[in-house]
């Protein structure tokens, strides 16, 4: 989860901006919003967000200012500039900062939309080279549990690394090299595993019948899911059912760092 500060003292571009953010991101949390230079160092300390929007038009002083105090006390945060001013020389002074993207307002929300995914891009990058090198930050601890929450929801559905690649907004080949690095095993055994251990407490504390139980753990063809229980199981549903029924010891699966 990547969190997100708004810095503008214009109330409805806040809103605009977050109403717009929440509809196309699940993997950004946005902080509360700043308003004046003090309130955006206030929040920056507290909260160490890892992604900065500011609006140098509507603030206080020069949004450049608080920009770059801000790039001090995080010098690898991830900053789109917003400016109603399409002036070269703002433009310049942007990219010899360093920011992701310059955005002219009112703002276009598909190019907003492709500004934060390169900024989530870049910081996922490193997460995973902080994966890696066995140094997992906040910020790759709180990605992988947002993956790992994704498929607990879901994992009655058809769910693959494309699908928690758009919703993460992130490269397909990235995800699975980051979640098998970080859960230590492949998704699609996670997934499988997940599933059977769902489908164990159901034939445990359940009468349902064993083809609706494979529907309810995302298999549509009850004969493949019986195949697949008892090669990962040992034993067939109905073998499994008939030895543990009433009984209820569901395995723990989520990985979460501590």
């Amino acid at each position: 989860m990547c969190r997100l500060l708004i810095v503008s003292d214009d109330l409805q571009e806040q809103s605009m901006l977050q109403q717009s953010i929440n509809d196309s991101f699940m993997n950004i949390k946005i902080l509360p919003p700043a308003t004046t230079e003090v309130e955006a160092l206030k929040i920056t300390e507290e909260f160490l967000p890892e992604i900065l929007l500011i609006s140098i038009d509507h603030l206080d002083i020069d949004g450049f200012i608080v920009k770059r105090k801000i790039v001090q006390t995080l010098p690898n945060i991830k900053v789109i500039i917003l400016t109603e001013h399409e002036s070269f020389q703002s433009l310049h002074q942007a990219l010899r900062c360093g920011v992701i993207d310059y955005l002219l307002t009112p703002v276009d929300f598909d190019e907003l939309k492709v500004a934060i995914d390169r900024c989530v891009r870049s910081l996922n990058q490193v997460s995973l080279m902080d994966i890696l090198n066995n140094k997992p930050t906040v910020l790759a601890k709180e990605q992988i549990n947002t993956i790992l929450d994704y498929i607990h929801e879901h994992y009655n559905e058809e769910i693959n690394l494309t699908t928690l690649a758009d919703i993460m907004h992130l490269n397909r080949h990235y995800v699975s090299r980051f979640f098998k690095e970080a859960v230590g095993m492949n998704f699609i055994d996670y997934l499988t595993a997940y599933r059977i251990e769902k489908a164990k407490q159901l034939l445990m504390k359940t009468e349902e019948p064993i083809t609706e139980i494979s529907g309810t753990v995302g298999y549509i063809d009850s004969t493949y899911f019986s195949k697949l229980f008892k090669k990962k199981v040992g034993q067939s549903p109905h073998q499994f059912r008939k030895q543990y029924h009433g009984e209820h010891t569901p395995a723990d699966l989520r990985i979460i760092y501590q």
